[in-house]
């Protein structure tokens, strides 16, 4: 008789990792998915807030007759204890926004396992698409690693390295990282059934950490060079975007922006400076002109408009970066 493994799977409920790990888990022959447990009710991962196709991981799940629970806290001792009286053998983290805490750790009878979109202990924290495009990576990995009390911390059980262009927004290396994610799981699928699994600790001396990335990370700041404000540009793509903020104040949602080329304006280079010209809208940075492409206004992409986006209009720039008292990184 072939192995099982009984399995609980954590995820919000709009996640456009859980969905596929959902699907996965349930149709797999060497799986028994005993339940989900997702966010709170009204309760929604931000990531995928603005995406133009949604999921939710708890009609998926009732489709599939896979028991759903919605805790406010998975760590209260009713909720450990209904994932207890389930009896799983693992526990199966993909994007969950909740710390899970000891108590419940300790539940399934061989381990508890997070998919992570980086190569740990690189990128530990949240939102690491948007910090490695923000920092212009050109290699992504993706890592599944034993829950353990220090987030992110756990020994390593598998990691699968993602050629990147450098060129990438966030949204589409989040995509490519929940896609390895995925063919990840597919993999260790067999190991999870025969209770068979290799583990490597973590060198937590080269552990870098992120947080979420607030309006601080947001706001382009254009004492920096054009590539640096690209990436800036290409992590915030597309929700919530990446903004400029003008004197006095007013934001402007800069979506995508592309070098100059040979059509920059003809006018000296001032940081932060708009040029509205035959061939499009350009600002100064540090370094050259960077032509934008496209704003956004409310939920809608649109181009560069002249009307938001004025010649002559001066948008922030740090003096202290533009002086070079901080760094140009």
């Amino acid at each position: 008789m072939a192995w099982t493994a009984r399995v609980v799977l954590f995820s919000e409920v709009n996640s456009k990792l859980g969905s596929p790990f959902l699907d996965m888990l349930h149709h797999h022959p060497l799986i028994d998915l005993a339940a989900v447990v997702t966010s709170p009710p009204a309760t929604l991962c931000d990531y995928f807030i603005g995406d133009t196709q949604t999921v939710d991981l708890e009609d998926q799940a009732k489709k599939y007759g896979v028991e759903v629970l919605r805790p406010a806290s998975v760590n209260d001792p009713e909720a450990v204890s209904a994932v207890k009286w389930l009896e799983p053998d693992y526990l199966i983290v993909a994007n969950f926004q909740q710390v899970i805490k000891k108590g419940l750790i300790e539940v399934p009878k061989v381990t508890s396992i997070n998919f992570h979109p980086s190569q740990l202990p690189l990128y530990a924290g949240l939102a690491p698409f948007y910090w490695m495009v923000r920092n212009g990576e050109t290699e992504g990995a993706v890592s599944a690693i034993e829950l353990a009390a220090g987030l992110d911390t756990g020994a390593i059980i598998s990691q699968h390295k993602t050629p990147l262009t450098g060129r990438e927004t966030a949204i589409e290396l989040r995509t490519l990282q929940e896609r390895a994610n995925v063919l990840m799981l597919l993999d260790l699928i067999p190991n999870l059934a025969k209770r068979s699994l290799t583990r490597r600790e973590q060198n937590l001396g080269e552990r870098t950490y992120f947080g979420r990335p607030g309006s601080k990370e947001y706001r382009l700041d254009f004492a920096y060079p054009a590539k640096v404000v690209a990436r800036h540009v290409r992590a915030g793509y597309r929700h919530p975007g990446a903004f400029a903020e003008a004197l006095d104040g007013s934001r402007i949602t800069i979506l995508s922006v592309a070098p100059s080329g040979t059509s920059s304006p003809q006018s000296e280079l001032v940081p932060g400076l708009i040029r509205d010209t035959a061939d499009g809208v350009y600002v100064g940075c540090a370094d050259e002109w960077l032509r934008i492409t496209t704003i956004g206004i409310g939920e809608v992409e649109v181009p560069a408009q002249s009307a938001l986006l004025v010649d002559g209009q001066r948008l922030f720039v740090d003096e202290s970066v533009a002086s070079g008292s901080k760094s140009l990184a």
